[in-house]
């Protein structure tokens, strides 16, 4: 409801960003670089949101980098992949074409204005390459290190990932620890030097402190101060557990996030319940109920960034069990069954489509047969070769690892169906001893061909044989919601009768995905977070100043 009272302002500025991830620190840099006085609100006490957290990577076609290396690309290509993709789940197609004119245009800005610097990975493209318009190499793009020697007292609060090791993703940073240069790794923590989402974070938040912006952490936006006229002109934020407001002359631009961490808003929106999100628990979509308050649109609200979690239960973070983008999935000597021991799914695609398989109904049992924990078997030939989890090669496995002599005990040990399990697997290995899937159909597609080294089948299949067997249970999981409030070719926030709200942007997973279901490949959705985060900052920067004197104040009553 709306409370008239008179708002004695703490603080004033042209542009109040909420949030710290890239596409906050993007929008920040940009509301600056065009004259406006920018104040910086973060919910936690680390810098770098989801961002930091991940890999760093933002998938920009037509990039500078991809020029200087002579990998052609072009518009008319990007269409074309990515029309094949989103096959008309984007809430706004107008707004895919906005997107890949000017993503490129916000790597070049940044790697002008600022230390922000990229590296094309090897052997690292589209995941599905193979379609047209597909790139096997080119559109995403690996930070390169960055030392957060010169970041004072924040260096130790850009928010790290406690178990990516100081390597790039070609390095391996992402992929297989277990292959990688330890005196590279000392040489590097020795120097406080950082990769991946932390280097990005860190190479922006440089150019926020080279900018003198403000940027108050442990300061979590709650609501949203509105005039008369219904312009959002200023934030109701907390600090030091009192109210503390916000004035903003130009507009607030909301990068807090998605809801992903929020039960309520989880049953309401997505299309299957997440037990197990691989992000900061502070993204509890405080940004998405103040848009909705202020009487937001709301568009994509059903869909996420999907990822099949896994954990080892004694590697915690924040007072949790960490939840771990598990890899042993998708190679040979592996495969992944429900709990009629049976497979459902192809097990080597994409992280963002194998959950997919999760929410598939059975009107007959009126079951979801897929509903996680579904289990990844292998055998010993794939502990003895590949990191599974945390689990190196050559190294015993952790009490907290299922296994047995055999299938059927190990079936009877996880509660899944043994008659079941053995049948799946007696199959499984008739064909895959030919290296052949015709049920699922492994070894087919670019994705796992990339992840298993470019091998062909061979890296992908391979029988489920030698024992002992061991079982890892897969959780639903995100890396993230992208649905939320409509926005506009600058990021402007639209209301119920398709009108701007005149002073609020949104931007990043608290915005819509504006790819839709879509993602193209690695960095599909920090690329078009970063990118939408540019343009708000832009029109924010160059909105008028409005009068701040008087307002009216939303709260939930």
């Amino acid at each position: 409801m709306v409370v008239n009272k008179k708002i004695n302002w703490d603080l004033e500025a042209d542009v109040v960003v909420l949030g710290s991830g890239g596409a906050a620190l993007t929008s920040a840099l940009l509301a600056h670089d065009q004259g406006a006085k920018v104040v910086i609100l973060e919910k936690a006490n680390q810098v770098g949101g989801t961002t930091a957290f991940s890999g760093g990577i933002p998938w920009i076609p037509m990039n500078r980098y991809m020029k200087e290396m002579g990998i052609e690309d072009s518009k008319e290509e990007v269409n074309t992949y990515l029309n094949r993709l989103i096959n008309g789940s984007e809430p706004d197609s107008e707004l895919v074409d906005v997107f890949i004119d000017n993503g490129w245009k916000m790597i070049d800005y940044l790697h002008e204005h600022t230390q922000v610097r990229f590296k094309i990975p090897r052997g690292y493209g589209d995941y599905y390459a193979d379609f047209p318009g597909g790139k096997v190499a080119g559109r995403s793009l690996d930070p390169t290190p960055f030392s957060l020697s010169g970041l004072g007292e924040y260096a130790d609060k850009i928010r790290r990932n406690p178990i990516f090791p100081p390597l790039t993703l070609e390095e391996g940073g992402a992929a297989d620890p277990s292959q990688a240069d330890f005196s590279l790794i000392a040489e590097r923590m020795e120097n406080n030097i950082t990769t991946m989402g932390r280097a990005l974070i860190g190479a922006m938040f440089q150019a926020v402190l080279d900018r003198s912006i403000d940027t108050l952490l442990e300061t979590p936006g709650k609501e949203l101060v509105m005039n008369d006229n219904k312009e959002v002109i200023g934030v109701r934020a907390e600090r030091n557990g009192k109210d503390f407001f916000v004035g903003a002359r130009k507009g607030v631009i909301i990068a807090t996030g998605g809801f992903e961490w929020n039960k309520q808003l989880v049953r309401s929106f997505l299309k299957q319940e997440v037990t197990h999100a691989a992000s900061p628990a502070g993204n509890e979509g405080d940004g998405l109920i103040m848009a909705m308050e202020a009487g937001a649109s709301l568009a994509n609200m059903s869909e996420a960034w999907w990822y099949p979690i896994m954990q080892d239960p004694t590697i915690e973070y924040e007072d949790r069990v960490f939840n771990q983008l598990g890899s042993g999935r998708g190679v040979g000597n592996s495969i992944i069954v429900n709990k009629q021991g049976k497979r459902f799914v192809h097990e080597g695609t994409t992280y963002m489509d194998l959950p997919k398989s999760f929410y598939e109904f059975d009107p007959v049992t009126q079951t979801w047969p897929n509903k996680p924990p579904v289990w990844l078997i292998f055998d010993q030939n794939l502990k003895d070769r590949s990191l599974v989890l945390t689990m190196a090669p050559g190294e015993p496995a952790p009490d907290w690892v299922d296994q047995a002599p055999t299938l059927r005990e190990l079936a009877e040990k996880i509660g899944v169906d043994p008659e079941g399990l053995e049948s799946t697997v007696e199959r499984f290995n008739s064909h895959a001893e030919k290296l052949e899937d015709p049920d699922f159909h492994r070894g087919t597609q670019h994705f796992e061909n990339m992840m298993g080294g470019y091998q062909g089948p061979k890296g992908n299949i391979g029988p489920v044989e030698k024992a002992p067997f061991y079982a890892l249970p897969i959780y639903a999981g995100t890396l993230g919601t992208n649905g939320g409030p409509r926005i506009n070719k600058n990021g402007q926030v639209i209301n119920l009768r398709g009108e701007t709200i005149p002073g609020l942007y949104a931007s990043g997973n608290a915005a819509m995905g504006v790819l839709g279901a879509c993602y193209p490949g690695a960095g599909g959705t920090i690329g078009p977070a970063m990118t939408f985060g540019y343009l708000a900052g832009i029109d924010a920067g160059n909105t008028p100043s409005r009068n701040i004197a008087q307002t009216n104040l939303i709260e939930s009553k």
